[in-house]
């Protein structure tokens, strides 16, 4: 009779965690399953429930050993291996993840929720070739869903590089829903890595029109109008991305990166300043270096050039900004010449030499140490590939001091 009771209370438990799961009452409905759980520890439901509950917590760790519990009490239902393996790919546990999905599309190969899963799992392990067959058969699975998927693995194209793959499955995922604002959005990202600056500013407007909340779309569309050199459209699309988010790195660098274009040192700072305090990084290092150097503060900027290099030794563009730092500044204390042709020559080599304006800062340190005859040789490099006007006068300059009197 007690059995028979324990049943019936861990039943009543049961739908009490269920109804409180659809209302919202998520500690609820882990308490009332984990008391049927107590009644009825032989009852996989009951830790599948309770699982649900925790993710909606957030907390996967509890929600993954529920569901390897429901695992072991019922290991031929093939829905809570679909489930965990949707944890699991969330813990970033892709390979575990990929098992429970093949269990799964092994008993039933028709699901499309699974193999698009399945494919994502393959994608962020760097399985390319298994990620676009799921994805293939996720989108034939379920034409409902699909454009979501076909963006997907337009993504995935696009992180390949295979721009036209990834531009059809854009343009294929829009035709299906013309009004999904992601979809315009990736075809913006697309056409933006081909440098089709122009048709991707036109994609990310459409987005934004459709969802003004769709914070990347504005994001990439101040990035293809700095492309441009649009500063104004810059800030004024980092201020809506700000407003959505204002935590985002990026959106300070960009939105600093033009202002120190229209040379407003200040207040490209400040924002510099927000980048690196958000996510200090070789690149917020070297942006507010350039206006630490454009204000006059060349000692800032050369601290900042050093960090970061620290954190990105293999940076040209950091070397070569170091390096013409430390040859052309006013300020005594803060030349270097002898280490400007290291870091000078340390750009060039990243660059196998083919990068004029790299060549023209070692010419400039090499100058900066005496050594004309020297400075005249890289000018001259420099000018063949890139004949500059301002190339061409240092050249100039370069012969004159080089010759004796």
């Amino acid at each position: 009779m007690s059995a028979d009771r324990n049943t019936a209370d861990a039943r009543d438990l049961f739908d009490r965690g269920h109804a409180a799961l659809d209302a919202g009452d998520f500690a609820e409905a882990v308490e009332c399953f984990s008391r049927a759980i107590r009644l009825r520890p032989d009852v996989a439901a009951a830790y599948r429930g309770r699982a649900q509950a925790y993710l909606r917590m957030n907390d996967r760790t509890r929600a993954l050993a529920d569901f390897d519990h429901a695992v072991r009490l019922k290991p031929d239902d093939a829905q809570t291996y679909a489930d965990r393996a949707a944890v699991l790919f969330a813990q970033k546990l892709h390979d575990r993840a990929v098992a429970d999905c093949d269990r799964v599309l092994n008993e039933d190969p028709g699901r499309a929720d699974v193999s698009e899963l399945r494919g994502r799992c393959h994608a962020a392990r760097g399985d390319t070739t298994s990620a676009l067959t799921d994805f293939a058969d996720a989108i034939a699975g379920d034409p409902d869903n699909a454009p979501r998927v076909l963006l997907l693995r337009a993504r995935l194209h696009l992180d390949c590089e295979n721009f036209s793959a990834a531009l059809a499955d854009c343009d294929d995922s829009l035709r299906r829903a013309p009004e999904e604002a992601d979809g315009h959005a990736t075809r913006g990202m697309v056409l933006h890595a081909q440098g089709d600056a122009a048709g991707a500013i036109e994609a990310f407007t459409a987005a934004v029109r459709l969802a003004p909340e769709t914070t990347f779309a504005w994001l990439g569309r101040a990035a293809c109008h700095a492309m441009r050199g649009r500063h104004s459209e810059v800030i004024d699309d980092c201020d809506v991305v700000l407003n959505l988010a204002p935590n985002l790195a990026r959106a300070y660098e960009l939105r600093g990166a033009a202002k120190q274009a229209l040379e407003e040192w200040d207040a490209a700072l400040a924002d510099f300043d927000a980048a690196v305090r958000l996510a200090p990084s070789a690149s917020s290092l070297f942006l507010r270096a350039g206006a630490f150097a454009g204000r006059g503060d060349f000692s800032a900027a050369t601290r900042d050039y050093l960090e970061a290099l620290r954190r990105d030794p293999h940076h040209a563009a950091t070397f070569n900004q170091l390096a013409w730092v430390w040859a052309t500044c006013p300020v005594e204390d803060v030349r270097n010449p002898e280490r400007a042709k290291e870091c000078a020559t340390r750009a060039c080599e990243l660059t196998d030499w083919k990068d004029a304006s790299y060549l023209d800062t070692l010419a400039a340190a090499h100058a900066a140490c005496g050594e004309f005859a020297d400075a005249v040789g890289w000018q001259a490099r420099a000018v063949a590939l890139a004949d500059a006007p301002e190339f061409r006068a240092r050249l100039d300059e370069y012969r004159a001091r080089a010759t004796p009197t």
